[in-house]
């Protein structure tokens, strides 16, 4: 059973004001803390970002492409029906690059709740699902791509259409996205 990791970094970062796969937490860049969560646990890393962000960091052991030109800066499943067009594999890791809290442990437990008869395994954290730290089946893809060509952009809508097995798991800090300067500064610095 193929797995790779997706790590979306393609976002524009508006209201943070610059790339947050770029901005710091103990030294080191948001987006390395994905990385090295993803890489004990998977085959292959794939970071879905634009050019100016490659051009800053380089990692050896994962590949990176941009979104597919007809569905560029369409929002993260554009960015997960890119990777999963050009790297096939049975599950998906997907992660985004603005979570510098996560680790290998929340991985990991996603990975050994994988089950055939669903379509995505997707943690419940406090009473919400947080479908861009979650699992995907290569079956998807095709969902996504209906999603994408009704111009429907939404995580939520798109997991509608999907067998999603909720894991509910406790510890809330792993989650926390980084979207604001006011929570950079609240968090991390």
């Amino acid at each position: 059973m193929k797995t790779i990791g997706i790590v979306l970094a393609g976002g524009q970062s508006k209201r943070f004001g610059e790339p947050k796969a770029l901005a710091l937490r103990h030294g080191k860049p948001f987006l390395l803390y994905s990385i090295e969560a993803l890489r004990p646990i998977v085959d292959e890393i794939v970071i879905v970002a634009q050019p100016h962000i490659r051009t800053k960091l380089s990692f050896q052991d994962a590949s990176w492409i941009e979104d597919d030109p007809q569905y560029k800066g369409k929002g993260p499943l554009a960015g997960i029906y890119s990777a999963i067009v050009h790297h096939e594999a049975t599950w998906y890791v997907v992660l985004p690059c603005d979570i510098p809290f996560i680790h290998e442990t929340i991985i990991r437990m996603l990975k050994e709740q994988a089950d055939d008869a669903f379509d995505a395994i997707v943690p419940y954290v406090n009473g919400r699902l947080q479908p861009l730290i979650a699992i995907y089946h290569y079956r998807v893809k095709s969902l996504i791509y209906n999603c994408l060509q009704q111009e429907e952009y939404r995580m939520h809508t798109f997991l509608s259409s999907c067998r999603v097995k909720r894991v509910e798991m406790k510890e809330e800090q792993p989650f926390m996205n980084i979207n604001t300067k006011e929570q950079f500064y609240k968090w991390i610095s």
